[in-house]
């Protein structure tokens, strides 16, 4: 299973720098899980970055979303999920102040879903790096300043 945070399914709806990788990784006919973490961070994404295009791409969201073929609402435990990023946070945050708490949170919903690739071109917090500490396959690879957090 693959999982994608914010950064990548707004990607793949709204123009922006990192659509044309977006779109070659879904060129492989992925669905991806839209949690209840992604209902908040996609539409403050939508009306704060793209308020002209936010309405449409909503409703285009939510028709993927019913129609399940490209998103789908998986069953996922939110207090499980809360409870993983709680012990993440716990072993993390002295190590990387500026990981956030919703980062930690898609982290840990992709475990809890099963994930085996996380998918995301947020490359500002730790939310990648964590990932890969979680034995998730980082996709696009970490850079070169990502992995040094690593050791």
């Amino acid at each position: 299973m693959t999982y994608a945070d914010t950064s990548f399914i707004v990607a793949t709806y709204v123009p922006d720098s990192n659509t044309p990788l977006a779109d070659r990784f879904n060129v492989e006919g992925h669905r991806l899980p839209f949690t209840f973490l992604h209902w908040p961070e996609v539409a403050k994404a939508l009306w704060t970055n793209h308020p002209t295009l936010a309405e449409t791409v909503w409703d285009e969201i939510k028709g993927a979303i019913a129609d399940g073929q490209t998103l789908y609402r998986p069953k996922l435990d939110a207090d499980a999920v809360a409870q993983r990023a709680a012990g993440l946070m716990r072993h993390y945050a002295q190590r990387w102040p500026k990981l956030r708490a919703i980062d930690v949170m898609h982290v840990s919903a992709a475990v809890e879903l099963g994930a085996r690739t996380f998918l995301s071109f947020d490359t500002r917090s730790y939310q990648r790096v964590l990932a890969s500490t979680q034995n998730l396959q980082v996709w696009p690879v970490l850079t070169r300043e990502e992995a040094a957090h690593l050791k």
